[in-house]
């Protein structure tokens, strides 16, 4: 228990769920065949017009839209009364949808400290790594100029001296200090990995690229590392909230699905078995 209070994400979601409760505090559902007006919804009235026309309403405009709010809100309420948005799903998804922006706003607004995103970029460091970083040559074997360019790469590794004995390609012969995107990127991805179980100063080979098959010479390969946290904590900051969003989200619909009881009825067994386990 106390190692789950020191947790960054326990305090998070903690504060999100005040902010729920708290949001509903201050936005309380309208009495029954009550239709509220006050300041905040002139001032969305406005807004929305505005939004519209480019302009301000004038006093006989904002009666008209008060008017259709009125009536909207006649309407709506009566459609509840008769339970007309039941398996309604248009009406299911966009309620859900509104709940779903409430709480992405809140945990948008719980921003994590320097001490949390690092306690972030510890746990997830494998996403921020940097590409190995390569100096070499290589021969080119086409595909479409031999009848098997594998077998005769082989043959020309096994000569020592396999230079003079590729075909012309449109990339350079040689590449300095150049990372592994900028190799995938001429070569493929299968060739930028292979690149890494390469030896270094000697030919090596062959692998494969999308045009065909490569004998490559390594003179100088920097392993792999990490950025900083300071490199990146922008990206840290974005996959944090992506991750915590995400979490306050399906910890706030189990808190609320405690509240209900799922009643299944239905035939198929095994469905209805492992339903049963998570309801």
């Amino acid at each position: 228990m106390r190692k789950l209070l020191k947790e960054p994400l326990f305090h998070f979601l903690a504060i999100g769920a005040f902010f729920f409760f708290l949001y509903g505090l201050l936005n309380p559902a309208p009495k029954e065949n009550e239709i509220s007006i006050d300041d905040n919804l002139i001032n969305e009235l406005i807004a929305k017009w505005e939004l519209q026309r480019n302009s301000q309403p004038s006093l006989e405009e904002l009666v008209g839209l008060v008017d259709q709010y009125v009536e909207q809100e006649v309407l709506y309420q009566e459609a509840l009364v008769m339970n007309l948005d039941h398996n309604d799903d248009v009406v299911k998804r966009r309620l859900a949808q509104k709940l779903e922006f409430i709480s992405d706003n809140m945990s948008a607004a719980l921003q994590p400290t320097d001490d949390i995103l690092k306690n972030y970029y510890n746990k997830h460091k494998e996403n921020y790594q940097k590409p190995s970083v390569y100096s070499f040559k290589h021969v080119f074997f086409s595909d479409d100029q031999r009848k098997s360019a594998e077998a005769d790469a082989k043959i020309a590794l096994r000569s020592g001296s396999p230079e003079s004995k590729g075909d012309p390609l449109d990339l350079p012969f040689e590449y300095r200090n150049e990372d592994g995107v900028k190799i995938a990127r001429d070569f493929g991805g299968i060739f930028e990995i292979a690149l890494d179980s390469l030896s270094l100063n000697m030919w090596d080979g062959p692998l494969k690229s999308g045009y065909g098959y490569h004998l490559v010479y390594i003179f100088e390969k920097q392993p792999s590392g990490y950025f900083s946290f300071e490199e990146v904590r922008e990206n840290v900051l974005v996959d944090y909230n992506f991750d915590a969003s995400k979490d306050f989200k399906e910890k706030l619909i189990a808190s609320l699905l405690k509240k209900y009881s799922i009643d299944l009825d239905i035939e198929d067994v095994k469905l209805k078995s492992v339903l049963d386990e998570k309801y």
